[in-house]
């Protein structure tokens, strides 16, 4: 069984691969991340954390102005990583609907395998190609921070960033499983993929932080998973960067100032007034998220069965 297993989840993974627009689709969220920050995005952060700390009666310095450059700079990367950890397990569901509409999928009820294995190999797939694209991502975005001489990540930083990206991968494989195993037509599930694709770099604080939206919307955040994905990479990904500006700047300035940004842009969040999120608890979220889906994946399963 597991051999029939690896054979229909590397067939899936081929399947999702030698379509190249679904892998370009995949990663556009961020590639549009990383595009509006060139373009646009990057200039405006630093001016404006530069206006900021001249208010404050700080000259900035070059050390301060590169300083705040690696923190934008991981800011950004963050936003790329956090995306492609949805987006690319979601177009990999499309496979689903594929086999849906091709009829596959009832070629494998009518086939001696167990039923429950074309369904396992489907989110095995799901999840290897979201471990798989999103490791190159990582690795694009390690790249980028030491090119650019923005790296002030430590070995305990780059192993949390891995196992950050397991575990936001699986918590939205079980979640985006679940929700695509209800679509049967190819339109549907690309009119989700173009929607979902579209919002969900607002929604989780990658185009702009959270703490720029209304009270609403900062609430209606603290709902979706990949929100606290994106606050565990922040936390391992640039509170380096954060010290960084901390030290460049006088005493009496970096650490109020490195706090303020530590709370602008979302490396804790309020849970709507009542308490702050850290890292543990985030982690702990997504642990949930993937557990608390999984199981509904199950129940689903089970009650089609009957």
């Amino acid at each position: 069984m597991m051999y029939a297993l690896w054979r229909l989840t590397l067939r899936n993974w081929k399947v999702f691969v030698k379509d190249r627009a679904n892998v370009f689709f995949a990663l556009l969220a961020p590639l549009i991340v990383l595009a509006l920050y060139v373009l646009f995005l990057g200039r405006i952060q630093v001016d404006g954390l530069l206006a900021s700390l001249e208010g404050m009666g700080v000259d900035p310095s070059a050390e301060v102005e590169a300083a705040v450059q690696s923190f934008c700079d991981s800011w950004m990367l963050v936003g790329s990583l956090s995306c492609a950890c949805i987006t690319v397990p979601l177009c990999a569901c499309g496979i689903m609907i594929q086999d849906k509409s091709r009829g596959i999928s009832a070629e494998y009820l009518a086939s001696p395998l167990p039923r429950w294995l074309p369904a396992v190999s489907y989110f095995c797939a799901v999840v290897f190609a979201g471990l798989i694209i999103g490791g190159i991502v990582f690795g694009v975005c390690l790249v980028w921070l030491a090119v650019t001489g923005s790296w002030f990540l430590t070995a305990a930083d780059v192993f949390g960033s891995l196992g950050t990206l397991v575990l936001s991968v699986l918590s939205s494989s079980t979640l985006l499983v679940f929700v695509v195993g209800f679509f049967r037509s190819q339109g549907a599930f690309t009119g989700l993929n173009v929607i979902f694709g579209t919002v969900v770099g607002f929604l989780i604080g990658a185009y702009m932080p959270i703490t720029y939206f209304p009270e609403g919307v900062q609430y209606f955040t603290l709902l979706i998973p990949g929100s606290y994905s994106a606050g565990l990479f922040r936390n391992f990904m640039m509170q380096g960067a954060l010290d960084n500006i901390a030290s460049a700047l006088p005493a009496s300035v970096g650490e109020p100032f490195a706090d303020a940004l530590a709370a602008e842009f979302s490396m804790h969040f309020d849970f709507f007034g009542v308490a702050e999120i850290g890292p543990p608890v985030m982690a702990a979220v997504l642990a949930g998220a993937f557990l608390l889906f999984g199981a509904l994946c199950v129940l689903v399963f089970a009650l089609r069965r009957k």
